[in-house]
Parts: C-alpha cells; structure tokens; sequence
C-alpha cells in the first residue's frame, strides 16, 4: 500500500516542478532606444558583465534631466530565462536593492524611467536578477 503513495507523491512533485518551471521568459528584443535631449545631461554609464553562468553584454547610460532620470540599455543582450528583473543594487545580490520591474527583452535597447530620489551613489549597480530563482544574470557598476 505505500509503494502507490509514493509514487503518487513523486509524481505530483514532478508535476509541480514542471509548471514552475514553465513560467514565461522574457521577450526577444526591444527597440526603444532613449534620444538624450538639450535638457538631458550623462550622469552614469556602465558596461555590462557575464555572471558565472550566464552570459550579458552592452551599454547602460543614465540620464538626469532635473525632474526625471532615464536609466537606457544600449545594444543590450543576454540570456534568458523565467522571471528576469532589473534591480538597482548597492552589490551584485538581492540584499539591498530598488526594483525597476522586469526585463524588458534580452537584446536591443530600452528604458526604465527612475526619479530623481533613487540614490545612484547607494545604488550603483545594475542587475539583471532571477526572482524564481535567486540567480544574478548579469550586471553593469554605474561609473561617472
């Protein structure tokens, strides 16, 4: 009687593995490149950085306009994978940090709008993080 108990218990345990494990990734490429304007100043760029097992490239510039600032990915690509957010980091962890929302693609460029209280001398690096996951997929230090 308890061999089928177990093997009901490893199934519904694979099954649930399975659908987490099917969330949906991030979008392909994004085309939204930011046209700094007259009123548009460079405060902070960076380069993105691979983590240990995942592969990241590309530009991330910010700019202050004295109401809003405009953190822009430029010819960003990496890879992808469930549930990819962009976090504002004071280190390449989720320890202490200000979350911009998810990915918006895994190559092209695109913006996320930042307001002018987010402490970019705290906050200064960028990370691609999993959420699902606990898992950094990439990262660019804000330098200015």
């Amino acid at each position: 009687m308890k061999l089928p108990r177990i093997r009901l218990a490893t199934l519904l345990a694979v099954a649930i593995t399975f659908a987490a494990c099917k969330k949906e990734e991030t979008p392909t490429t994004a085309n939204e490149t930011f046209v700094p304007t007259a009123t548009d100043s460079l405060i902070y760029s960076g380069i993105f950085q691979s983590a240990p097992r995942y592969t990241a490239s590309g530009k991330v510039e910010v700019y202050d306009n004295g109401t809003t600032r405009t953190l822009a990915f430029k010819n960003f690509k990496g890879d992808n994978g469930p549930d990819l957010k962009v976090y504002l980091s004071t280190n390449l962890s989720n320890n202490d940090f200000v979350t911009l929302g998810a990915l918006k693609a895994v190559s092209g460029n695109f913006n996320y709008t930042l307001g002018t209280n987010v402490a970019l001398d705290k906050y200064s690096n960028v990370i691609i993080w999993c959420e699902d996951f606990s898992v950094l997929f990439g990262s660019a230090a804000l330098q200015k």
